[in-house]
């Protein structure tokens, strides 16, 4: 008596090209994870839009605040410069006071013509 081998011409399932079921990460839960990913990047997101335009107008806030102080540096410069013109020159200080205090040196005569 001979004994008689079973042949398969199929191969194993270890060798197998087709691909079994992901276990636990099958396709439901993997839409499932990729809804939850996308679900949290947009919670994330969402409320950050109204921070994002209040960073923007205060940065607006801020270009125009810094063209102000820049104005205001320079009409410090000029007050700056003016107070030393009072200061140290005579002819200067004499120009402001005679046209808006209507000073006068003596022997003469201010004529005022009204429109």
């Amino acid at each position: 008596m001979g004994r008689y081998f079973r042949v398969s011409t199929e191969r194993s399932p270890e060798f197998s090209e087709a691909r079994g079921r992901l276990g636990f990460f099958g396709k439901p839960t993997l839409v499932l994870f990729w809804f939850f990913i996308l679900a949290a990047c947009f919670a994330v997101a969402i409320p950050s839009i109204p921070q994002y335009h209040l960073l923007k107008e205060i940065e607006a806030e801020l270009v125009e605040t810094k063209e102000a102080e820049k104005q205001l540096e320079r009409r410090i410069q000029q007050l700056a410069a003016e107070v030393r013109a009072l200061e140290d020159n005579p002819r200067y200080l004499e120009e402001r006071a005679r046209d808006p205090l209507r000073y006068m040196r003596k022997g003469e005569t201010i004529i005022k013509i009204q429109d």
